[in-house]
């Protein structure tokens, strides 16, 4: 698992999901994870569509923490 992904694995168990259920989501999972151009997440055992709100929560924050590597830069 990837740095950035333990933290958005963490991040996003935070998430709420409006219903309470918690099932696996791509970014909890250790193993690779891939993310295709319709916004979906996707690992070995499940896939997840951009309109998840963990799978939006992960992109978010995702782009949150490249802008703040990016300002950190300038």
């Amino acid at each position: 698992m990837s740095g950035l992904q333990a933290i958005l694995s963490t991040s996003s168990a935070l998430a709420d999901t409006g219903d309470g259920i918690r099932p696996h989501h791509p970014v909890t999972c250790a193993g690779p994870l891939g993310y295709d151009e319709a916004g979906t997440l996707t690992c070995e055992h499940a896939s997840a569509p951009a309109e998840d709100r963990r799978t939006e929560f992960c992109l978010t924050y995702s782009v949150s923490l490249l802008l703040i590597e990016l300002v950190n830069e300038l």
